[in-house]
């Protein structure tokens, strides 16, 4: 078994693998090797396939439900899903959705590293679903769609573009426009509905974690490699016919389990941003950008230039003359070292609390050395400080002082003449500590507010940042709020 954190791992899908495949007429499956070419799998007619990953049964069969009894012909649908081999759960998942009159590609192995290798089992189902679909779509075992005759909507769109080439954006981050490639890792679009031909010239989903924001990665270069030119060659189009729901992530971890995903997607997210895998992502959209550019233009000829990293166009103008035109899938290593460097506080890029710089920049590298989270408390409302100790001290010791000098002197109670005294005392004193501190201006103000109730108010603590949800389990129901 390899390192557990190891993120250059490669899953070998034949090792240990058993394909199980029943088409929508077929009452049960039959058993298969991975490598095995099927015609009815791998050449089936249909509309679209749906892949994903589970260990959840109820899920999963609750999810193929709903596609199935809100589309129209459940025949033309195809699931490919990956399961883990033990034995009763494989029994029990294949007579659970046997019944489904849709068709259906199974693979099971192994369950290996578990989450952290989910990603290249999106690739693997991929390579073995029908070369004949129209769409592909990439969920979890959550998630189901909204919409009745759902299959007959999509149906419209097989000849959307002439080239074939798009993908249909259906997420709650559908309207996003991305000013940042970070963007493109925290809210990439979950419900992508992809064209054949869009992953096609890929070749799969993605090189490493994970296939949405992936992707977006490819969707981001794919609409800003042209800038600045007035021509986009992004093939992103929104469309509010076909929805979904369940889009959440790590529903019923707890405890320790939560905290392990919680250091596996930290670091397979700073994978992403690898030069190595942003170079790869770049290049998938030029691959994208010459294949629009071969298909709508016969009389250019592209060559690839691998020393180079660059493919090389050659075509003429309206004159005859013979022009050549460079078109790079680099990275710059120094951008891509900045991008990273100033992407390293935690708390500020990856949650919606807020803590200061230096306690995210210490949660980044202790989970990068230790791979785990280090042990640390909610933060505090700020306690009173010095200052208001030492006037509630100040106020104690004075009052307790002029009650003596009462007793002993009568008349020195009428006039307050000791209170009043103190009282000049205690102004200087803690004027000059205004002074001092005036940095603490504004809270040492409340303070005192706080202290003798000069005005009555209620308080509220400025944050920087601050999560509003409706329903913990769905992010569709969750805004967090960024302040000054």
């Amino acid at each position: 078994m390899k390192d557990n954190f190891d993120l250059n791992f490669t899953v070998d899908p034949s090792h240990d693998c058993v394909k199980f495949v029943k088409s929508a007429n077929q009452m049960s499956f039959t058993q298969h090797s991975y490598g095995d070419v099927i015609l009815r799998s791998n050449f089936c007619p249909s509309l679209i396939s749906i892949l994903f990953n589970t260990n959840n049964i109820n899920s999963a069969v609750s999810s193929i439900e709903k596609f199935v009894k809100k589309a129209k012909d459940p025949s033309k649908i195809q699931f490919c899903i990956k399961i883990d081999n033990e034995k009763d759960f494989v029994k029990t998942f294949l007579k659970n959705i046997e019944g489904f009159k849709c068709n259906f590609i199974i693979l099971s192995s192994p369950k290996g590293r578990g989450y952290i290798d989910l990603w290249q089992w999106i690739n693997f189902l991929y390579k073995v679903s029908s070369r004949r679909s129209e769409f592909f779509l990439n969920i979890s075992d959550e998630m189901h769609v909204h919409e009745k005759n759902w299959d007959k909507i999509l149906e419209k769109y097989i000849n959307f573009k002439p080239d074939g080439i798009f993908r249909l954006r259906t997420s709650v981050y559908k309207n996003r426009n991305y000013n940042t490639l970070f963007e493109c890792g925290y809210a990439p679009d979950t419900t992508a509905i992809y064209s054949k031909e869009y992953l096609k010239i890929q070749g799969d989903f993605s090189p490493c974690f994970g296939p949405d924001n992936g992707q977006q990665f490819v969707a981001y270069y794919m609409a800003t490699l042209n800038y600045p030119r007035h021509f986009q060659f992004s093939r992103d189009y929104v469309i509010n016919s076909i929805s979904f729901a369940g889009q959440g992530t790590n529903k019923g971890l707890k405890g320790a389990k939560k905290n392990e995903r919680m250091v596996l997607n930290y670091l397979l997210w700073q994978n992403m941003f690898t030069l190595k895998h942003q170079k790869e992502y770049f290049h998938r959209a030029r691959k994208i950008q010459i294949k629009i550019l071969e298909k709508q233009f016969q009389d250019i000829d592209v060559s690839h230039n691998h020393l180079n990293e660059r493919y090389e166009v050659k075509t003429k103008d309206e004159y005859g003359k013979n022009l050549k035109i460079f078109l790079s899938y680099k990275i710059s290593k120094t951008k891509n070292f900045i991008h990273n460097l100033t992407k390293i506080n935690f708390f500020r890029f990856h949650t919606g609390y807020y803590r200061p710089w230096y306690e995210g920049v210490f949660f980044h590298f202790y989970v990068k050395v230790f791979k785990k989270i280090p042990k640390s408390e909610p933060p505090k409302e700020p306690k009173n400080n010095n200052y208001l100790r030492h006037l509630n001290l100040y106020v104690e010791k004075t009052s307790l002082i002029c009650k003596k000098f009462n007793n002993k002197v009568g008349f020195l109670k009428k006039i307050c003449l000791v209170q009043f005294i103190f009282f000049l005392i205690g102004i200087f004193i803690f004027s000059l500590y205004f002074l001092i501190y005036f940095y603490q201006f504004k809270r040492n103000l409340l303070l005192i507010n706080r202290r003798f109730k000069v005005i009555n108010r209620i308080y509220f603590y400025q944050t920087k940042s601050h999560i509003l949800t409706n329903n913990k389990l769905d992010q569709s129901k969750t805004i967090i709020v960024k302040g000054e």
